[in-house]
């Protein structure tokens, strides 16, 4: 075999062996916090978290990333949020929405055109 496939598959293989050892550490703050979020609460981040109802239990995740803000407020701050959910007791469906604030954080009813294309 030759010197750089070698070194890349162990490169591969050291790569897999960190996430398995990983993951729980990642499962013991996730019980214990009940999220882990990455990014600004504000601006864009990912955000796993613990679903734990009467009816649904599973993990959900929460994706938000700025958008460019509608021409009728150009002064606002508008934020895209998709959230998809693995559940394992129970069913449940994603969604996608937009929320736009003014300077003051009130929120804005218009829709950024952003968020209009499917």
């Amino acid at each position: 075999m030759r010197v750089w496939p070698r070194r890349i598959l162990i490169a591969l293989l050291l790569v897999v062996f960190l996430a398995v050892m990983l993951f729980p550490t990642l499962a013991v703050v996730l019980a214990r916090n009940g999220q882990i979020q990455l990014g600004d609460s504000d601006g864009r981040h990912w955000r796993l978290f613990l679903l734990q109802e009467a009816d649904f239990e599973g993990l959900g995740l929460e994706r938000a990333r700025p958008v460019a803000p509608p021409l009728s407020a150009p002064g606002a701050a508008c934020r895209q949020t998709t959230v998809s959910y693995w559940l394992w007791v129970g069913e449940g469906q994603g969604s996608q929405y937009c929320q736009c604030f003014d300077g003051g954080g009130a929120s804005l009813p218009d829709t950024p055109p952003a968020c209009q294309t499917p």
